[in-house]
């Protein structure tokens, strides 16, 4: 075992903080090509916005992930490294943003944990769905949380990269 998660029970998932956010942007690093870095403040937006659908999974003085989901439209999926400003008006759906984990840290059940821990807050708030943008292939993994494959559009790749797969699932 990684000598990150070396005790599975003295990991604690939490609400994120701002005070997170530095290692939450190192942890983003590691995870991410260029191509796909957000800043400080589009991470933070969203994090602003919606504070209660943005966690982390910690041990004691070390950040192992993140996720940063917010209430949005079944249309068009934001657009990645922009500050959002507001909310839309009439959300119907869980966007999950981002999801990441340090590399010595998967393995470990965390990033089912986090994406459980976000899917039960935006059912709370009442949304009837949840979408993302897979990147980096990853709409496989989604694939075991109930997502599926939504059709394929110029914008998405355009703004998520050339393999970026928009997903959604019910809620």
């Amino acid at each position: 075992m990684s000598a990150v998660c070396r005790r599975q029970d003295a990991i604690v998932l939490r609400p994120m903080q701002v005070q997170d956010f530095p290692a939450v942007l190192q942890v983003q690093q590691h995870c991410y090509p260029p191509s796909l870095i957000e800043s400080r403040d589009a991470l933070a937006s969203r994090h602003r916005l919606s504070p209660d659908t943005c966690w982390v999974a910690e041990r004691p003085g070390q950040l192992l992930g993140y996720v940063f989901a917010h209430p949005w439209t079944a249309g068009r999926p934001p657009s990645l490294n922009r500050p959002l400003e507001r909310l839309p008006d009439a959300v119907d759906t869980l966007f999950i943003h981002d999801l990441a984990l340090h590399p010595d840290a998967r393995g470990h059940g965390l990033g089912p944990r986090l994406v459980q821990t976000v899917l039960g807050q935006g059912r709370r708030r009442g949304l009837r769905q949840a979408r993302l943008v897979a990147v980096q292939g990853a709409a496989r993994y989604w694939k075991r949380f109930g997502y599926q494959p939504c059709a394929r559009d110029d914008y998405t790749r355009r703004a998520y990269g050339e393999d970026a797969v928009g997903m959604r699932r019910a809620l």
